[in-house]
């Protein structure tokens, strides 16, 4: 009621009634990049302490959302080397430019404070641009990040060292991948032996191509359309994947956190799992409901030229 002056101004000075006025809503659902109080570093640590590198150009950040809402587990989002402190596991996450971010994180101090955690036995994952940053060396000949940045020298990033933690040169293409995967893991060994058999989806989007040196793929992941590629590769507690939204599908991030329980010598039943599409699905009828009751929805469907329907939420 307080807004109504402001209400009876605005349909005053535009001839337009005001058809609703949505209230701030307490719902969980993906944010933008960058602009999430998510990001925010000064979280405390829990049982199982998640440090996820915050790249300035982060992307898909929304990767680690089902990690948040497993019982003991904090993560926090650290963008100085003195922030890490002694997480049970680190992450890469994506980012716009793996290059650019690769040589912030080099001058930040952050890298060599990841590799030290690492040498003690952290767990460290890089999703993405994070799993290229983790490679022997990333090669952009033809400047499809430098494109972006005009104003700097274009030639200054041909090629750039990674930090060298796995087995796997990046060369970026004009080519972008873009698809939907699918498949179930293979037989893993050592900490995530668990996780062997369990299905998984996501989707991959990104340029450059990863070649393994040596060693194995993580796992095999089918694309929508049938085609079978190896993804990702591991080297003791170092682990990278292309596959965004690894962590959704029930029971992986659980079983996860049970590794990483296990190798505290911690009870790895805390870790309970939850359905991440059913609590997705559940947060967008909660924002839906909340929209629908806060709006005249007659006259909505009267702008459109409709009749109004049926309320199914």
């Amino acid at each position: 009621s307080i807004l109504d002056p402001g209400i009876e101004m605005l349909e005053e000075k535009t001839h337009k009634r005001v058809i609703g006025t949505i209230p701030y809503m307490d719902i969980d659902i993906e944010e933008e990049d960058s602009l999430s109080e998510r990001l925010e570093g000064h979280r405390g640590a829990k049982e199982i302490d998640i440090a996820v590198v915050r790249f300035p150009r982060i992307s898909n950040y929304t990767d680690l959302a089902p990690l948040e809402h497993l019982n003991g587990v904090s993560v926090r989002y650290i963008g100085r080397a003195e922030e890490l402190g002694n997480p049970a596991l680190i992450i890469l996450p994506g980012s716009k430019n793996t290059i650019r971010d690769l040589k912030w994180m080099r001058e930040s101090g952050i890298e060599t404070a990841v590799k030290k955690a690492v040498s003690r036995g952290t767990f460290l994952f890089g999703i993405c641009g994070g799993f290229q940053m983790l490679g022997m060396e990333i090669t952009d000949e033809i400047g499809c990040e430098s494109a972006e940045h005009e104003q700097e020298d274009e030639t200054a990033f041909k090629t750039m060292r990674g930090m060298e933690l796995l087995p796997i040169r990046t060369a970026f293409s004009a080519e972008k991948s873009r698809t939907r995967v699918l498949d179930c893991f293979p037989k893993l060994f050592g900490p995530y032996e668990g996780l062997s058999g369990k299905p998984f989806e996501g989707y991959e989007i990104h340029m450059g191509k990863s070649e393994v040196i040596e060693g194995n793929c993580l796992t095999k992941i089918k694309s929508l359309d049938g085609d079978f590629k190896e993804d990702g590769t591991s080297k003791g507690n170092i682990y990278g994947s292309y596959v965004h939204g690894f962590f959704d599908r029930e029971g992986v991030a659980s079983e996860i956190v049970s590794a990483l329980l296990r190798n505290k010598g911690l009870d790895d039943t805390a870790a309970k799992s939850i359905n991440v599409e059913e609590y997705k699905e559940s947060q967008y009828v909660k924002l839906a409901r909340g929209v629908r009751d806060a709006l005249d929805m007659d006259k909505i469907y009267e702008i459109m030229d409709l009749k109004p329907k049926k309320r199914y939420i």
